[in-house]
C-alpha cells in the first residue's frame, strides 16, 4: 500500500466512523424520546402503577376484614379456622 492509498484509507476510515456516531447518537436519542412518551401515555391512560400517596398514612393502619370479629358473632357460631 502506498503512502497516498493509506492517507486516503484513514480519512476515509474517520469519515465512517464520524458517520457510525452521528446515526447511533441519533438513534439513541429517538430512543430515549419514544420511552418518555410511552410511560407518559401510560401514566394518561392509568395504566403506570399506582404510587402511594403518603408512606406515613399508612403507618397503624390495619387491613379490615369482611367477617367479623369472634366477639361480634352470632351466640353458638363456631369461629372460622
Amino acid at each position: 500500500m502506498n503512502p497516498t492509498s493509506a492517507r486516503h484509507q484513514a480519512r476515509s476510515d474517520e469519515r465512517d466512523n464520524r458517520r457510525v456516531f452521528a446515526f447511533a447518537t441519533i438513534v439513541a436519542v429517538l430512543v430515549v424520546i419514544g420511552a418518555l412518551m410511552y410511560f407518559y401515555a401510560a401514566d394518561k391512560r392509568g395504566e403506570a402503577p399506582q404510587q402511594p400517596a403518603a408512606p406515613s398514612a399508612q403507618v397503624g393502619q390495619q387491613p379490615q376484614s369482611s367477617t367479623p370479629p369472634a366477639a361480634e358473632a352470632a351466640p353458638g357460631a363456631q369461629p372460622a379456622k
